[in-house]
């Protein structure tokens, strides 16, 4: 028996793409039909900063027959996303909504991090088992799409941070189109261009950590990485490790040749073979930047990260790998920069949950929201790494220039605005009630270490039904200061939740 059937739709910088698949639990994740369409809708809005209307029009008619494609497979579902191309382009909404109107189709721009973290989704769902055994020792994930470079380490199974460089393949292929056309200066001025966004890169995130696998990923390596190994008599499905030697044999290769030999060669269309050897590039430097053992070209893409989320968040697909925790991780090695991740800000955060978990169901919390504020009590007060005297609004500007990887623009505001009023006695009226109600919780936990010194023990917190939440602890020394400190916020507390709460100790005989 068939699975359920899914649409996928991606809008990207250099082309439309609609991937259709089967979705079982036996089987995972199958792609039964994909449709491309090669539109550099990214060199009009890198280069302008709009959208041009013959463009627009041209997007609009692609996806009203990928619609047609869409209904005659009777998917159940359709999930259309667009990056970097539309993201940038200044009359994004004016697009938009062409589309919606012509083709029906409800089109969300969505964040480099949401982007990134659809990649690693695909990439975990492809890799099953693989991909959690690569990650154990370190790892670099390196995904070049046509706008921009995603960089991410990570090590002991946990991601250890990511960076955004705006390396792109068809940003680099303008770039080198704009300064020279001849073929013999490509090399010298690719290599000065990627050479200083990774040197600087290097210099502020490696710091000497060892990297023994480069996960290259992207539309880009993809379609590279499967006419170099064919050229070669190779199957690229069955062979998706290769040695460094084979990345920079593929390197010599093809940089000098030109885009019109390349499409001969490789029976491309020019648009795909003016990306190849920018493609070629950042993979070479980035290798004998950070010296791989080994280099896996898993070859999905953005579709496939959609299918997966899609199969992932209505539990038809169980994942290999947890996600939640590369955010959590990734959050911690933030803070841990600003020198906030300590055994005060541990023993917080742990504190935040306790009290989130006890009124989570009256209040009908969704373990996004768990999520959240998790993220928010790992990164508080970080600002005082910067600033002692206004801590919050130094945490606010950290967080908000942070990419926070997985997390939606609209989340990612709401974790900064939590971080800037700290002090709930200065919180303007206008912050929303989800802001609100993070901001409540973690101000209570942060006042039950209150010192610093983790006296209070393991607090145990319950809800009863008379409308009070206990605290409670064994300890039975002085918390004279804790005390104090839970007072003052409970006010706002009982004010946000209705909610009044108490803590309670046992007492010295």
């Amino acid at each position: 028996m068939a699975g359920r059937r899914f649409a996928a739709i991606g809008v990207g910088s250099f082309e439309l793409e609609l991937g259709i698949y089967e979705i079982d639990a036996k089987y995972g994740i199958r792609n039964v039909d994909m449709l491309r369409h090669v539109i550099a809708i990214g060199s009009e809005t890198y280069d302008t900063g709009r959208i041009s209307y013959q463009t627009a029009q041209e997007i609009t008619e692609v996806l009203s027959d990928f619609v047609n494609v869409m209904k005659s497979y009777r998917c159940a579902g359709c999930t259309a996303y667009a990056t970097s191309a539309l993201r940038e382009a200044r009359n994004r909404n004016i697009v938009l909504e062409q589309i919606r109107v012509h083709t029906g189709l409800e089109v969300k721009i969505i964040s480099n991090s949401e982007q990134r973290f659809l990649s690693y989704k695909a990439l975990a769902a492809a890799g099953g088992g693989e991909f959690n055994e690569l990650i154990k020792e370190g790892t670099a994930i390196v995904d070049l799409s046509f706008g921009s470079m995603q960089i991410s380490l990570f090590d002991e199974g946990k991601m250890i941070s990511t960076q955004n460089l705006r390396v792109g393949a068809l940003r680099l292929r303008d770039q080198m189109n704009e300064l020279t056309t001849a073929r013999d200066g490509r090399e010298r001025l690719l290599t000065e261009l990627v050479d200083h966004e990774l040197e600087i890169y290097s210099r502020l995130h490696l710091q000497g950590r060892k990297i023994r696998n480069l996960i290259a990923m992207g539309e880009p390596v993809r379609v590279l990485f499967d006419r170099l190994m064919r050229k070669e008599g190779k199957d690229p499905q069955k062979q998706r490790v290769i040695s460094r030697r084979t990345l920079e044999k593929g390197y010599t290769y093809i940089i000098d040749k030109y885009d019109s030999e390349l499409e001969d060669l490789f029976g491309v269309s020019i648009e795909n073979a003016s990306v190849f050897v920018p493609t070629a590039a950042v993979y070479s430097r980035v290798a004998g930047q950070f010296g791989p053992e080994q280099i896996w070209v898993p070859g999905t893409i953005l579709i496939d990260g959609i299918a997966a989320e899609y199969a992932f968040s209505r539990k038809l697909v169980k994942p290999k790998h947890d996600f939640d925790a590369d955010i959590i991780s990734a959050a911690e090695q933030i803070a841990a920069r600003y020198g906030s991740f300590d055994a005060h800000r541990i023993y917080a955060v742990e504190n935040t949950l306790k009290i989130f978990d006890a009124i989570r169901k009256p209040q009908g919390f969704s373990e996004r929201d768990r999520l959240l504020i998790h993220v928010a009590a790992v990164l508080h007060h970080c600002g005082r790494f910067v600033n002692m005297g206004r801590a919050g609004l130094s945490s606010y500007e950290i967080i908000h220039a942070t990419e926070i990887i997985g997390l939606s623009d609209e989340e990612h505001e709401i974790v900064s605005l939590v971080l800037r009023h700290e002090n709930i006695m200065n919180m303007p009226d206008d912050v929303s009630m989800r802001a609100a109600k993070m901001i409540a919780i973690i101000s209570l936990a942060d006042a039950l270490d209150r010192s610093a010194k983790q006296k209070g023990g393991d607090f145990k917190v319950t809800l009863g039904e008379d409308g009070r939440m206990t605290v409670s602890t064994k300890f039975s020394g002085d918390l004279s200061l804790e005390q104090l400190t839970f007072e003052k916020n409970s006010r706002f507390f009982n004010e946000i939740f209705g909610i009044e709460p108490v803590l309670r100790q046992k007492r010295a005989f």
